[in-house]
């Protein structure tokens, strides 16, 4: 039987606070990918340069290390609601100067280059800000919902913005389409601006503050003692490394393996955005935020990996479609029940750090996937690496199956209805308490 307390989604659309920050970030995400696909066509036309493609890369990876964690303590330490308007006006800076550099000055690398490393750095204090914000937005019943609604909406706008990217660049050229995102940065922080939050939303710590080193400090000694959510973040690296060189080397498995063309690979790319939509919204549904542990290891290890294998030893389009739209939700739906399980059950003051530690793991595992999977595709094939990358991932996803606080990970059904700002909020395998899940 459904629970009579839950909210439907338009209580979520009721909520103005949420919309704002709803709306804010689809802003974001849209423009972003407008400017990724922009940025890479125009390094790649004026400098015919592969290494000047994979430094935009290294340009944003870099910055966003250097910031996730440091991020996250600013986030749990001054208002998040201004980090994130800050983050939105840098971006904007950003993304306006090097459009009006092309406009009158014309091409320059090293000054594109610092442009996106301001974006990649910002980002990563603007993420763990929105996500420990979110759940002082909606009650305690709505958070996998709200979380839901959000990631499948930005999964379904990346899409929808790399191919306003195509139209930019062929009818305007690159130097709009950058434009359109600092524009899209400026509204996200208009947006933001508008919010009324009580100040313990804004800001969970009042009164003298701890240095920032000791604060960050902290973050560590936390995780370290919140075992389920250290295993957790332990395992994202694995899983995310797997993730990471299935997709960026399916544009070789679709043309070498599957011998099919650019639409294909479009459709292949909007299949996995599909699936991330419904995979996404299921959590709520299914109260997923219970069982987190499970939620997260099962779906986004075993059958993820499964699912790579499954293509790998039968490649065909129909099982190719099938199969990124089977990763698609996977993934989906277990990172919302993890990030909804997250925001109910880390201390809200310690929400910034613990975000900002588990996207450092989520970042720095990717220069090391796209070089790995370079080798291998370079020396074994594209088919032969999605196999025994499949079965890596198998393997990851059995072995953490095992341990115990991982299992446990969970929101007890009776907790749903307590926001997550309640200081006295524990985890499953943390120094707080136990939840059964």
């Amino acid at each position: 039987m459904a629970d009579p307390a839950r909210a439907s989604y338009g209580g979520l659309f009721r909520n103005r606070n949420y919309v704002r920050v709803f709306s804010a970030g689809l802003g974001s995400v849209a423009g972003s990918a407008i400017t990724s696909v922009c940025l890479v066509w125009l390094v790649e036309q004026r400098t015919g340069s592969a290494l000047d493609v994979g430094l935009l890369a290294v340009a944003w990876v870099g910055a966003a290390l250097v910031f996730s964690v440091f991020g996250g303590t600013l986030v749990d330490r001054y208002d998040r609601r201004r980090l994130m308007i800050l983050s939105d006006v840098a971006r904007a800076a950003a993304m306006g100067s090097v459009a009006v550099e092309l406009l009158v000055r014309g091409f320059d690398l090293l000054s594109l280059l610092g442009a996106y490393a301001v974006v990649g750095g910002f980002t990563t204090i603007f993420s763990p800000a929105e996500q420990a914000l979110v759940p002082a937005l909606v009650p305690g019943l709505q958070v996998a919902d709200a979380n839901g609604l959000v990631r499948s909406s930005r999964s379904a706008l990346q899409f929808v913005g790399s191919a306003i990217a195509g139209v930019l660049l062929v009818s305007v050229g690159a130097a709009w389409g950058l434009g359109v995102n600092a524009v899209t940065f400026a509204l996200s922080a208009t947006l933001l601006a508008g919010m009324r939050l009580a100040p313990a939303a804004r800001r969970p710590t009042e009164g003298v503050l701890p240095s920032y080193f000791s604060d960050l400090a902290g973050g560590f000694r936390w995780l370290r003692r919140a075992t389920g959510f250290l295993q957790l973040t332990i395992s994202a690296t694995f899983f995310n490394f797997c993730s990471s060189v299935v997709g960026t080397f399916l544009v070789f498995f679709a043309t070498l393996v599957l011998h099919a063309g650019a639409l294909v690979y479009a459709l292949l790319l909007a299949a996995e955005v599909a699936g991330t939509a419904g995979g996404a919204l299921l959590v709520g549904r299914v109260g997923a935020v219970r069982w987190a542990g499970p939620a997260w290891t099962v779906p986004y290890g075993l059958l993820s990996g499964a699912v790579v294998v499954a293509v790998a030893l039968e490649p065909s389009l129909p099982v190719a479609f099938a199969a990124l739209f089977a990763l698609g939700a996977f993934g989906g739906f277990a990172g919302t029940a993890w990030l909804s399980a997250a925001q109910l059950l880390v201390p809200t003051d310690m929400q910034g750090r613990y975000f900002g530690v588990d996207s450092l793991g989520s970042v720095a595992i990717l220069p090391a996937a796209s070089l790995g999977g370079a080798l291998l595709v370079s020396a074994y094939g594209a088919r032969t690496t999605y196999l025994v990358v499949g079965l890596l991932w198998i393997v990851a996803g059995a072995a953490f199956l095992l341990p115990r606080e991982l299992r446990r990970l969970g929101v007890r059904p009776g907790e749903l209805t307590r926001r997550s700002g309640d200081a006295g909020a524990g985890t499953s395998g943390s120094p707080e308490g136990t939840r059964d899940g």
